[in-house]
């Protein structure tokens, strides 16, 4: 079929579990991205997949960010040992959890839609709505939470190592001169895929006859507080929490100059750094 998307045909796998720190940070810092297996137990999987079909997500989704506010098992995956300690493991200790989205896929009809991956891009200065200032912090990463085995028929992820690093891309523009280079996740449930805003990346197209069940949330050093005002996360929703992931929460308009002690000049700030 003319127009479609080729999967990567070199699919990445690695003994993701057996690397130390030191380990993962070298790989990012290298490729951008890395996998962390089983982060979510065959437990947490049945409590969140039961929660999905009691709130009937599934239909009713209209908005991924409510939708994980009213499960109360999604929000387990902030603070969830292995992943928050990789997180910080790249960015730093101090971090800040500043949206969330759980995404059903559904299936196309395999007899009308070959497998294909969706465009390359890079997640920010893309599809934001105007005043969105969330993906404008200097770094942070994507945490991808698989919920769903992946095949080729089931949307697999295709990421581009090394792309973070290739600061000539443009956000928006056509990114498939890098298809090549790419590579392919087969995650399973319970499996956590983190990369970097600026890894060039695809998700896929589902043609596998079920839906597939994602849960993302998006990290920020405590310092890098985006350029603009962003919304804040439900009072009640953060007052639910347990303490350690109440200061996740918290904080998402702050950062290295609060807005309201922003120097407004080049000495201005120097004169904060050297106080």
């Amino acid at each position: 079929m003319s127009g479609v998307m080729q999967i990567p045909e070199a699919v990445l796998d690695r003994n993701w579990d057996t690397m130390s720190a030191s380990e993962q940070r070298a790989f990012v810092a290298g490729n951008g991205f890395i996998v962390v297996p089983q982060a979510l137990s065959n437990a947490e999987l049945d409590k969140i997949m039961g929660e999905i079909e009691y709130f009937d997500l599934e239909k009713n989704v209209r908005d991924g960010t409510e939708a994980f506010c009213s499960a109360p098992s999604f929000t387990s995956v902030l603070d969830n040992p292995k992943i928050l300690s990789t997180v910080k493991n790249i960015i730093g200790d101090n971090v800040v959890c500043f949206k969330a989205d759980y995404v059903a896929k559904k299936s196309f009809d395999r007899a009308r839609v070959e497998p294909q991956r969706t465009a390359l891009h890079v997640d920010y200065g893309i599809g934001e709505r105007e005043g969105d200032y969330r993906n404008t912090s200097a770094v942070w990463v994507n945490v991808a939470c698989y919920l769903t085995d992946m095949t080729i028929e089931h949307a697999p992820f295709a990421v581009v190592p090394g792309s973070h690093r290739m600061y000539h891309l443009v956000p928006g523009t056509d990114m498939e001169e890098l298809k090549d280079d790419a590579v392919t996740l087969m995650a399973k449930a319970g499996d956590a895929v983190i990369f970097l805003h600026s890894t060039v990346h695809a998700g896929g197209v589902n043609v596998s006859g079920s839906t597939q069940h994602i849960v993302f949330c998006s990290f920020r050093p405590a310092w890098a507080r985006p350029i603009g005002p962003v919304i804040e996360w439900p009072a009640e929703f953060v007052s639910k929490a347990p303490a350690a992931r109440q200061q996740l929460l918290s904080g998402v308009n702050q950062g290295l100059y609060p807005q309201k002690n922003k120097p407004q000049s080049m000495l201005g700030r120097f004169r904060e750094l050297f106080r």
